[in-house]
């Protein structure tokens, strides 16, 4: 009788260790919201809200407070909360007792991962987290798309990009958010000039629209309520000058950027605060490097001199980007469209407004308004010049000649208004994501070959058995 090859005898675990590596890798997290009960330590009558998956609804506690969660079937292992303003620090105990601290990062869309599966949590609400719109819960797995996975803003960025309103972002930048943090996954740190928090579906509308385009990392959202100006002088009564040029500077030094992206001198359609970003922006330019200048922001950050600074419309130094290139990371879809996806999610704006990519505004068309790494001679990539990090990454001695070239300002105008809930669209996937499922499929390539070599291992000793 022939003896059966000892290769073979490993054959059934081989075929168990990869039925189990495919069910790691097509294994979504499951939503187990609906199969839950919330108590609260005051105001439960309103507690239904929390499950409603609507955001114009919320909780909101008189005064610190208690929030327990109960899973009636499935145990749980992520938490995401919808809060209605930036929560304060507040913990979150789970049912066998570990605490977690959380709120720090005042992530409006939060997620909590919970040391391991639990079947009951409860939020212990501080005096700064007391309004919170929705709950979801889900267990181990990969989560949906439409789960925000926010990150705190870069300790350095690669590109600052900076609109003064949320969809900014995309109906005049185009596909830079796109390409360069979703498709090419630089370090692109979004900060908004003004906030909205007089109108609260605002807020979750600007976090849709960049995980939709692929920004990971959390914005920051500026000191200045909405208002609008007609022009660059009303923007001016309505904020002082000190105040936004101080800020302007402060970002340029935190974040330290290789490219900044402004808008047009001329705001667009004649927005005045528009105006009033780039109006500061420009003299931060020539501020940020100043150590006489905000020195408890420079001692904080450092002295910061950008490198490149593009603003949209520009007619200096023109370059009119290509947002047509298909992108792997959207599915082939390009930066144009995902741009008007991103606009998509302000769902309270697409009545007024539309991503254009001819005519006045067109969202492709940029200039170089300043350098210190000379000009621009193939054009079509805002890095041009700055291929290597360490071109912009040092600065040793900014008080030298920086030989910047820059070009003088344009005039202003007049202009219509913007302004008002959506959910998100899009499903950018996390680096982390991504890096799991390559390690999934190398293993079970691993895994195909040592099969393979089994299969003709067995088939030689048969052979010579023979």
């Amino acid at each position: 009788m022939k003896r059966i090859p000892t290769l073979w005898m490993a054959l059934p675990l081989l075929i168990v260790l990869m039925g189990a590596v495919w069910a790691r890798a097509e294994q979504p997290a499951a939503d187990v919201t609906a199969g839950c009960s919330v108590t609260a330590s005051q105001n439960q009558a309103s507690v239904s809200l929390l499950l409603d998956a609507d955001r114009s609804t919320r909780y909101r506690a008189s005064g610190a407070a208690e929030l327990t969660i109960t899973a009636q079937g499935t145990a749980f292992r992520r938490v995401y909360l919808i809060w209605d303003t930036p929560p304060g620090a507040y913990t979150l105990a789970t049912g066998d007792g570990q605490t977690v601290d959380c709120g720090a990062d005042g992530f409006l869309h939060e997620l909590v991962e919970l040391p391991e599966e639990q079947r009951e949590i409860t939020l212990h609400l501080s005096e700064d987290a007391l309004a919170l719109c929705d709950v979801y819960l889900f267990t181990g797995g990969e989560l949906p798309g439409w789960v925000q996975r926010w990150t705190p803003p870069y300790d350095e960025a690669d590109m600052l990009v900076l609109p003064t309103h949320a969809d900014d972002e995309h109906l005049w930048f185009g596909g830079t958010l796109p390409l360069y943090a979703g498709e090419l996954g630089r370090k692109v740190q979004v900060a908004y000039l003004t906030n909205h928090w007089a109108e609260p579906y605002r807020p979750h509308e600007l976090l849709d629209g960049l995980w939709t385009v692929g920004v990971t990392a959390y914005p920051v959202i500026g000191e200045f309520d909405d208002h609008y100006a007609g022009s660059l002088e009303q923007a001016q009564q309505l904020y002082p000058e000190e105040d936004v040029v101080a800020w302007q500077v402060r970002q340029l030094r935190r974040f330290r950027p290789g490219v900044v992206i402004g808008h047009d001198v001329d705001g667009e359609y004649g927005h005045g605060v528009h105006i009033y970003n780039t109006d500061t922006l420009r003299q931060a330019l020539e501020l940020s490097a100043d150590p006489e200048y905000d020195p408890e922001s420079a001692g904080r950050y450092g002295l910061w001199d950008v490198p490149k600074t593009y603003l949209h419309l520009w007619p200096e130094n023109p370059v009119v980007m290509d947002w047509s290139q298909p992108l792997e990371r959207f599915g082939g879809r390009t930066a144009l469209e995902m741009a008007e996806e991103g606009f998509a999610c302000h769902q309270s704006q697409v009545d007024y407004f539309a991503v254009e990519d001819s005519g006045p505004y067109d969202c492709r068309k940029f200039g170089l308004y300043r350098t210190t790494v000379g000009l621009d001679e193939e054009g079509g990539d805002f890095f041009e010049n700055l291929l290597a990090e360490e071109m912009w990454g040092d600065q040793p001695d900014l008080e030298a000649e920086s030989g910047v070239v820059a070009v003088t300002s344009q005039p202003e105008a007049a202009a219509p208004s913007e302004h008002d809930p959506a959910q998100t669209k899009g499903e950018p996937l996390s680096d982390s994501l991504r890096e799991r499922g390559f390690h999934v499929w190398a293993l079970m390539i691993l895994l195909v070959a040592v099969l393979a070599a089994l299969f003709v291992g067995a088939y030689r000793f048969g052979r010579g058995r023979d």
